[in-house]
Order: structure tokens, then sequence, then C-alpha cells
């Protein structure tokens, strides 16, 4: 039991030397280097796509490792700095906008006079005209990155309910068509037949056009589905590159990071960077092994192999 309680004293003693062993605030500013390298390194890569990142944060988890969490955004022209760490729900119509009562706007004035007195340096109405103008600036490109396709959804809803609307009135004029010869003379009945047979070429030509306009609302949604399908392949090709350029970078600078102890780690996650799950998508996340950023800046790996060996997965 005395023997169990020394060997038990002596883990302690060496772990807490161990972690007594890292200079915090050497790894920190460590961290911070390299956080500016990785960013200035990475948006100045050579691949197809212009990498942009929107931010990174850094932090040391002991016994661990460090962790840099990366947000990224594209700027291909294409994808127009779509960020993707929100996937929009449908736009909703734009708000209505309701005259202020007398006793609302006395309110508000109040409001802004109290504002003003707290924050004298503050211009209450600039700001206020800052915000709407950046809310206003938002929600029309939201617009504008939905108004092609709800464009070509209305036209086709139209359309479809025009034909379904001539096609209930035929139907309806060919009823009372039919009603009427059951009580016509021989004369008038020649008539209504004749008058029947226009309505059913009305009725065959409206049903034409009813199938060529589903047709065209299948041929759309095939395309749809072809362009959703090429961007999601250029978003992988985006974050695999990116994933790519990042383990460059640690080769050739990681070995900097000089105050993280030995047999510890280094984690990059890349912020959105995974598969889609709902409407959002799952971090894509690298941990890769000190040892190895260090084999990799010493030339006995290359970039891929250290992405080989990093431990790789998605949450």
């Amino acid at each position: 039991m005395k023997k169990l309680a020394m060997l038990v004293s002596g883990l302690l003693t060496v772990n807490l030397a161990s972690a007594a062993e890292v200079n915090y605030q050497q790894l920190h500013k460590q961290l911070d280097i390299m956080s500016n390298i990785i960013e200035s390194s990475v948006s100045a890569g050579k691949g197809k796509q212009a990498i942009k990142l929107s931010g990174i944060d850094s932090t040391y988890l002991q016994k661990q490792g460090v962790m840099f969490t990366v947000r990224s955004k594209s700027s291909r022209g294409s994808w127009g700095s779509y960020n993707f760490q929100v996937s929009a729900p449908p736009v909703p119509p734009a708000p209505p906008v309701n005259l202020l009562s007398a006793e609302q706007i006395a309110d508000i004035e109040a409001v802004v006079e109290e504002v003003t007195d707290e924050y004298p340096n503050i211009d209450v109405e600039r700001e206020v005209a800052k915000a709407m103008e950046s809310a206003s600036r938002a929600y029309e490109r939201v617009i504008e990155i939905h108004r092609d396709e709800r464009e070509v959804y209305r036209d086709l809803r139209e359309e479809e309910r025009d034909i379904i609307y001539e096609l209930r009135d035929v139907e309806r004029e060919n009823r009372d068509v039919e009603f009427q010869i059951r009580r016509a003379d021989k004369e008038q009945k020649a008539e209504l037949k004749a008058k029947q047979k226009q309505l059913e070429k009305q009725k065959k030509a409206l049903l034409e056009s009813k199938e060529a306009l589903a047709k065209r609302g299948q041929e759309f949604r095939v395309k749809q589905a072809e362009s959703a399908k090429k961007s999601e392949q250029a978003r992988t090709n985006y974050f695999t590159q990116l994933s790519t350029e990042i383990a460059d970078t640690l080769c050739l600078y990681g070995n900097g990071l000089k105050a993280l102890p030995k047999g510890e780690y280094v984690t990059v996650v890349l912020k959105s960077g995974g598969d889609r799950v709902g409407r959002h998508y799952q971090d894509k996340i690298h941990v890769f092994s000190k040892r190895d950023i260090n084999g990799c800046a010493m030339d006995k790996i290359t970039t891929a192999q250290l992405l080989e060996k990093s431990s790789a997965y998605q949450f």
C-alpha cells in the first residue's frame, strides 16, 4: 500500500513538473505569430480559387496541444463572398412600413435624448441611419441572390395557374353545351355539337401546353440540381485546398511553436468546412502531431503525407 502511494505521488510530481515546463506567455506569443503567418500565407496561396480567411482564434489545451479555429469565406466572384457558416432560409417578404403614431414618435424621441445625454460623442441619428442602410444592403443582397430563381418559379406558377383556369372554363362550358344538346331540336343540336368539337380542340391544346409546361419545370429542376451539385463540389474543392495550404504552412513554419511540449498536438478546426447537416455545415477538423510537423519541416515527410497522417474528422 505504501509503495502504491509512493507511485501515485511520483506520477503526480511528474505531471505537475511537465505542466510547469510550459511557458504560457511564450506559447501565447508564438500562437499569435503563427495565426498571422497562417492568415497571410493562405490568403496569398497560388491555388485556382481565391481564399480569404475571416478570422483565426487560437488557444492551448494543457497536455493536449494548441488549437487554431479558422473561419473562412470565399472571395470567388461566382460565390460573392458567401459565408459558408450560414445557410440562408427562403427570403421572407419585406415587412410593411407602418406610420407611427404621435405617441410612438414621442417615445422614440425620448429614448434618443437619453442615449444622447449618456453618450454625448455619439451621433445617434447618423448611427441609426448607418444601421438602417446596412440592414437594407444585406436584405437587397439576399433578394438579389434568389431573384432569378424566384422569377422563374413565379413565371412557371403563373402559367400553370392560367392554364388550369382556362381548362376549368372550357370544361364548364362543355358541360353547359352537353346539357343544352339533351334539350335541343335537330337543328340546334348540330350547332351545339360543332361548338362542342371546338371546345374539345381548345381542351386538347391546353393539355398539350400543360404537358410542355411540366416538361419545362422538370428541366428547370434538373438544371438547378446540377447547379447545386457543381456549387457543392466547388465548395468541397475550396476547403480541400484550404486544408492543403494550412498543412503546407505548418510544414514551413510549424517548428516555430517551440514552447509546445513534445508529444502534444496542433489541431486545426475549419469552421463549416465539412458536410452539410440540415441547414448548416459541420466543422472539418485536422489533428497534427508536433512530431509529424517537425518531420515535415525537416523534409522527412511531404505536405501530402502530413495531411494523410493527421487525424481528420467532422463534428
